[in-house]
């Protein structure tokens, strides 16, 4: 065996040792560039998912809840006679349960939509809106069961409540306080505002038992925003009322336009208290089909979930299974949804392409979000923060939320980079929501040698460029684009990991 010298050990040494400003730092003997093998897609397939979500066969309104038994159900407007449900584990692949509702009280002969279904106490209680035999107009039942998966049976053989008009799309909130209040929609078949059809939103308080109401409603919304009179001015609609509560604050979602129009789409308002006065957000609706869009159209009629680890918000809609058409036949779709920190509510959709799937959902992570950012410039007004805050570029009017690098640059670069060595497999870019800002390629290095050339983004709106790769170990990665002047930038920038460093 040959032996080294102590001189070439110190040689070595030496090699790999640099002077930095007076300070000593230890340089990568690895620094290397060598192109890294990637992975196609199918390769990975269990990291993503694609909407609409086709393992729903049937489904429009659906609203999806998490059970005492672990497993997502997702109850939408499916059957002619009743309710089925769906089962999940992941929000992705789900299977049918089959039936869980089906008329038998009498009082109801058709238009069975919208059921919503609440589990408190061990008993599981269904809201849902019927057209009632003994007027032929609409209103809202209640039935329970011992189970998620039914059999619901109806309570009375009559509507839950009769306030002499037509109500739709119940929803419950249990509030901090152990309070209940049943939010639904005075719907516009019947309710005539200003010489228009309008559907307005309306709030009660709900008894203990969950089956009744206390008082009289009050009114909490009613189409008044630009964007409500899309679908025509002669019927109006808010409808399909979402509850939650956050920092103390009560944010109201709910739909616009008609269900049957490209801009049906969804808004919310805040209030102090569960009954209001609420306010709605200036720039609403937080998810729309744009006009000169052709790939997704009707985005509305929407409930909310905690993932599976219950880091991330989940918004769970519908959309027309053809844009072109538009019309009732429709389909289910998932998204990310969350706040920003002056507590406004962005949503990352609609989403047509691969997205990652929700955060516990599978084995992996993302990373970016425990990383320190640098940048090689930032234009005043925006800011690095952007590139791992979770919200992607979808609709120019919130293009503040982004990272957009100085003008005048030939090249721009961001680097992330973790306190301790991360195990990653793979890159999720996602482009600017202004098309001229829009990267064509870039190059990706990271800490250990490794090096992606040629990193194409795809046009669709909520598209990303997708870089999938053995995993490896990484200090830290950085993304180099070329402009030559052109002003650039990037929306979110998530890194697929095993490790959770989040708790």
């Amino acid at each position: 065996m040959k032996k080294t010298s102590k001189m070439g050990i110190i040689v070595g040494i030496i090699a790999a040792i640099m002077i930095v400003g007076g300070s000593i730092v230890w340089r990568e003997l690895t620094m290397k560039e060598v192109q890294l093998s990637m992975l196609d897609i199918s390769q990975v397939q269990n990291r993503f998912y694609k909407n609409p979500i086709t393992s729903i066969f049937e489904g429009a309104d659906p609203f999806v809840m998490r059970a005492s038994d672990g497993n997502y159900y997702c109850y939408p407007t499916s059957w002619n006679i009743g309710f089925k449900a769906w089962v999940s584990k992941d929000l992705v692949q789900w299977e049918e349960v089959g039936p869980v509702y089906e008329s038998k009280a009498g009082w109801a002969f058709g238009d069975f939509w919208a059921p919503e279904v609440v589990e408190y106490e061990c008993k599981f209680y269904m809201y849902y809106t019927a057209r009632w035999s003994k007027t032929k107009s609409l209103r809202i039942g209640v039935a329970v069961s011992d189970s998620p998966r039914g059999p619901f049976i109806d309570v009375y053989d009559h509507p839950m409540f009769d306030f002499g008009y037509a109500a739709i799309d119940a929803h419950v909130l249990i509030d901090d306080d152990g309070k209940k209040y049943l939010y639904y929609s005075r719907d516009c078949s019947e309710n005539v505002y200003a010489g228009r059809n309008e559907s307005h939103i309306y709030g009660i308080e709900l008894s203990e038992d969950m089956i009744s109401v206390v008082g009289e409603p009050t009114l909490l919304l009613k189409p008044d925003q630009e964007w409500e009179f899309k679908s025509g001015d002669k019927w109006r609609w808010n409808e399909g009322p979402e509850v939650l509560k956050k920092n103390g604050l009560y944010y109201l979602m709910y739909s616009g336009n008609l269900y049957a129009h490209k801009a049906y789409s969804i808004g919310y308002a805040t209030a102090q208290n569960p009954l209001g006065e609420y306010v709605k957000y200036d720039q609403n609706p937080i998810i729309e089909a744009k006009e000169e869009w052709d790939h997704v159209s009707g985005t509305g009629h929407h409930s909310m979930v905690l993932s599976p680890d219950g880091s991330e918000w989940i918004m769970i809609y519908h959309a027309h299974t053809v844009p072109a058409i538009g019309g009732g036949n429709r389909q289910v779709y998932i998204d990310r949804m969350g706040f920003r920190e002056d507590g406004s509510i962005y949503v990352n959709g609609p989403t047509v392409t691969e997205q990652l799937i929700p955060s516990g959902a599978g084995a992996e992570y993302n990373a970016a979000g425990t990383a320190q950012v640098t940048v090689s410039s930032e234009k005043s007004g925006y800011k690095k923060e952007s590139l791992i805050d979770g919200e992607i570029g979808i609709y120019e009017k919130f293009e503040k939320q982004e990272w957009v690098a100085e003008d005048g640059e030939d090249q721009s670069w961001v680097q992330l980079t973790w306190k301790k060595k991360q195990p990653i497999s793979g890159v999720v870019l996602y482009p600017s929501a202004i098309q001229e800002r829009n990267v064509q390629k870039c190059k990706i290095v990271f800490s250990n040698g490794s090096v992606v050339e040629n990193v194409a983004f795809p046009s669709e709106p909520g598209g990303a460029a997708i870089i999938n790769f053995e995993e490896m170990d990484v200090k830290w990665m950085k993304v180099i684009i070329d402009h030559t002047g052109q002003e650039i930038g990037l929306s979110e920038i998530m890194v697929i990991s095993s490790q959770d460093d989040t708790k």
